[in-house]
C-alpha cells in the first residue's frame, strides 16, 4: 500500500506502560492516507467527457453546418478551461479524501465542503475486489472495493491507488476481514496470511523473470494480471471464449438482429428524406449499442481465472477494464447453470452466482463465476461454490438435469395441458440441500436454490389458477427469487410447507459458520436434513 503523508498525528504510545487509549470512532487507531496523486487526473475528464457528451448529442447537426476554424479554436480554449476546471475540482476532492485500515475494519473519508465518512466493519466485510479500468490500467493504477453484506450497492470504493499496492491492500483488508482478534500490522506473523503473502511474492517473482522467459509468458503474465496464487480452478482460454461466443445461437441471432435493424432504419432514413448526416445521428445510440453489447460478452470472459485461496475462489476478468474479487465460502445465495444447444456436444457449461452484499456484474442481474466451462471446472467450481445437493452424485444429478429431456426428469411440473411448453421444459426438484428449477428449450437452465438459504415464500392465487386448479410459488433469496407456475395445488401446498420448514428452521445468522459449506471448501461438513418430500 502507499504511504503518503498520513493526515494525523503520529500514533500513540504503544509500550506495555502506556495504557491503551479508547478509540472515539473506528478507524482513528491507524495512520490515514491519501491515493495516488494522479487519480484527479484520472477522475477529472469524466466531467469533461459528459459535457461534451450533453452539449453535443443534440447539436451534433448544427455544429457541423456552423463549423469555421475560428469557432473550432474557440471552442479548444473552453474546452482546456473546463479541463483545468475539473481537474482542480478533482483535485480538491482528492486532498480532501482519505481512508485508513485497523482491527475494526476500513474507513473512507470524502468531500472537502460536506463531510462524508463511510466505515465498513471487519464483521461486514464480505470480499474485497482490484478494478482496472482502462485509463487507470494504462497509468498503472487500480481501485479497490470493499464489498459490504448488506443490499446490492453496499460497498465503499478507494479510488486509485497503484496496482501493486491495490494487491497488498487487499490482502490487508482480507486479513483483517478473517483475523478479528489482530491489527493489520501482525498479518505478516499469521501463519495463514504469511503464506497468502509468500505465494504472492511468489507470483511477482515470476512476473519479475517473465521477460528472461519469453514473449509467450510475458503475455500470459500481462493477460491474467499476476493472478498466480492458490490451486488453479478454471481458465478460459481465448479460443474457447471465442467458439462458445459463436456456438450461443441467442448471442448470434441478436447480433444479426440488432445488425439488420441499423442498417433497415438508414436505409428507410436516406429513402425518404435523402442522405444527410443529420439523418445518422439520431441513429448512433442503436449503432454504439451492437458494439458494447458484444464487448460485453467479451469482457465477461476474456483473461478468466479461478483460483481458490484463504480468502475464498479469487476470479480475474476483463480485457480493457480488469476485475479481480473474490467470493467467500458460504456466501452464495443462489447458482444457475446454463448451457445452449450448441454447447452440449463440448460439454461447456456456464455458471452464475448470486452472492448477498456484493455488486451484480453480469447482464442479468448476476456475477458469473464460470463464463464457460469444461465439465471439470464445472466439478471444481460447484465444490469450492455450491453447498452439497444431498445425492450420492451431485455432480451427476446436475449432469442429468442440464441433458435429459424434461419429461424423464423426475420432479413437479404443471399438470395443466394449456401450458404445453411449460409441461416439456420446466420442472422442479426437491433435493435434500437444495431446491431446483429445470427450464429452458434451446439454452437449458439450472437453478439452484440452497434450502438453507430461503428468506421469505408466497403462493400466488387468481381466478384463472383456480380454474385450472394450480397455484404459483415463489421463493426469495438475498438478492434473488425463483417462481414455480402453475403447479398442483396440493404440489404447491405440501411444498410451501416443506420449505417453511427449511426457513425457519436452517438459517442461522448469529452463527453464520455453521451453515452448510461446500465440500471443498475446508472444515468439515455440516450434515442437511432429510427432504420430509420426494422429488
Amino acid at each position: 500500500m502507499s504511504t503518503p503523508d498520513p493526515v494525523t498525528a503520529p500514533p500513540p504510545d504503544t509500550s506495555p506502560e502506556a495504557p491503551e487509549a479508547p478509540s472515539i470512532e473506528p478507524g482513528t487507531s491507524a495512520p490515514r492516507h491519501r491515493t495516488h496523486p494522479i487519480t484527479p487526473l484520472v477522475t477529472g475528464w469524466k466531467i469533461i467527457v459528459g459535457a461534451i457528451a450533453v452539449a453535443t448529442a443534440q447539436n451534433i447537426a448544427r455544429l457541423l453546418e456552423d463549423f469555421t476554424l475560428t469557432r473550432a479554436l474557440v471552442a479548444l480554449g473552453v474546452l482546456a478551461v473546463a479541463l483545468v476546471i475539473a481537474v482542480a475540482v478533482s483535485t480538491l476532492s482528492w486532498w480532501f479524501t482519505t481512508y485508513a485500515v485497523d482491527a475494526e475494519g476500513v474507513s473512507l473519508h470524502t468531500g472537502w465542503i460536506s463531510r462524508s465518512r463511510e466505515f465498513a466493519p471487519r464483521v461486514r466485510i464480505e470480499s474485497v475486489s482490484v478494478e482496472r479500468p482502462l485509463l487507470a490500467r494504462l497509468l498503472g493504477l487500480a481501485k479497490v472495493r470493499v464489498e459490504v453484506a448488506g443490499a446490492g450497492d453496499s460497498y465503499l470504493d478507494i479510488e486509485y491507488v497503484r496496482s501493486a499496492d491495490a494487491e497488498r491492500l487487499r490482502r490487508e483488508i482480507l486479513t483483517v476481514a478473517q483475523s478479528p482478534e489482530e491489527s493489520p500490522g501482525s498479518a505478516a506473523h499469521d501463519p495463514e496470511a504469511g503464506e497468502e503473502q509468500t505465494a504472492a511474492d511468489a507470483g511477482d517473482a515470476k512476473s519479475a523473470q517473465a521477460p528472461r522467459d519469453g514473449v509467450a509468458a510475458r503475455m500470459h503474465q500481462v493477460l491474467y494480471d499476476g493472478v498466480t496464487d492458490g490451486e488453479l480452478i478454471a481458465q478460459v482460454p481465448t479460443q474457447r471464449l471465442i467458439h462458445a461466443l459463436l456456438r450461443d445461437v441467442g448471442f448470434v441471432i441478436g447480433i444479426l438482429a440488432g445488425v439488420g435493424g441499423v442498417l433497415l432504419a438508414i436505409g428507410l432514413a436516406i429513402w425518404q428524406d435523402g442522405f444527410s448526416f443529420a439523418v445518422i445521428v439520431p441513429l448512433a445510440p442503436v449503432v454504439i449499442a451492437v458494439p458494447k453489447y458484444v464487448l460485453g460478452r467479451i469482457e465477461a470472459g476474456w483473461g478468466f481465472v479461478s483460483r481458490s485461496t484463504d480468502g475464498g475462489l479469487r476470479m480475474r476478468r476483463g480485457l480493457l477494464n480488469t476485475r479481480t474479487d473474490n467470493i467467500a465460502p458460504g456466501r452464495i445465495q443462489s447458482l444457475e447453470l446454463h448451457r445452449p444447444l450448441l454447447w452440449r456436444s463440448p460439454g461447456w457449461t456456464a455458471v452464475n452466482a448470486t452472492v448477498a452484499g456484493m455488486a451484480e456484474l453480469g447482464e442479468d442481474g448476476d456475477r458469473p463465476v464460470l463464463p464457460v466451462g469444461t465439465r471439470e471446472e464445472l466439478a471444481a467450481t460447484l465444490g469450492h461454490l455450491a453447498a452439497p445437493l444431498g445425492t450420492d452424485d451431485d455432480l451427476a444429478t446436475l449432469e442429468h438435469l442440464l441433458t435429459a429431456p424434461a419429461r424423464q426428469i423426475d420432479g413437479l411440473r404443471t399438470p395443466v395441458p394449456l401450458y404445453w411448453i411449460a409441461r416439456r421444459t420446466e420442472v422442479a426438484v426437491l433435493l435434500p440441500g437444495a431446491l431446483l428449477l429445470r427450464s429452458g428449450i434451446f439454452t437449458r437452465r439450472v437453478q439452484i436454490i440452497p434450502r438453507e438459504r430461503i428468506q421469505q415464500l408466497s403462493v400466488g392465487d387468481g381466478p384463472l389458477t383456480r380454474r385450472f386448479g394450480v397455484l404459483d410459488l415463489t421463493v426469495e433469496v438475498a438478492g434473488d427469487s425463483a417462481m414455480l407456475t402453475n403447479l398442483a395445488r396440493a404440489d404447491v401446498l405440501a411444498l410451501h410447507a416443506t420449505l417453511s420448514r427449511d426457513a425457519a428452521t436452517l438459517r442461522r445468522y448469529s452463527d453464520r459458520e455453521h451453515w452448510p459449506r461446500p465440500v471443498l471448501a475446508g472444515g468439515p461438513p455440516v450434515p442437511t436434513p432429510p427432504a420430509e418430500m420426494a422429488p
